[in-house]
């Protein structure tokens, strides 16, 4: 195995230990949140594996990991997590229900996407009348 390779596995390691215990979890109880059964888990936390796809999305689904951070080590630990420096709004302009829109837009790109492509046909029409439903 090239020492890069084995780099990125202990990296993962290091990370997916630092969430566990964060976490306050035991090693047999990440891996049951996890999905997966124990010796896997063992093996990823160790540095052995790479957690395989589904493990990451449990990862980022149910824990709110950055994979930003969790497989490259930049950003934050969470996804959602405030940047040092950067103001939270407690509201967007709008109210609630825009902040709730947005935040869901953060977490969902095919929201995202439908909304932003719902806005563009709606500003080529400037305005004038609503596009139609596709």
């Amino acid at each position: 195995m090239a020492k890069h390779d084995r780099a990125i596995l202990q990296g993962a390691g290091l990370r997916l230990r630092k969430i566990r215990e964060q976490l306050r979890f035991s090693r047999v109880e990440m891996a049951a949140r996890m999905g997966i059964k124990s010796v896997s888990y063992y093996k990823n936390e160790n540095g052995e594996t790479f957690p395989g796809l589904r493990s990451l999305d449990r990862l980022q689904k149910d824990f709110d990991i950055s994979m930003d951070w969790f497989i490259f080590n930049k950003g934050t630990m969470l996804f959602n997590e405030r940047l040092p420096g950067k103001k939270e709004e407690t509201t967007a302009p709008g109210g609630v229900e825009m902040s709730e829109l947005f935040n869901q837009m953060e977490k969902d790109a095919r929201l995202r996407h439908e909304v932003l492509a719902y806005y563009y046909k709606y500003k080529e029409n400037k305005g004038n009348t609503p596009p139609e439903n596709t």
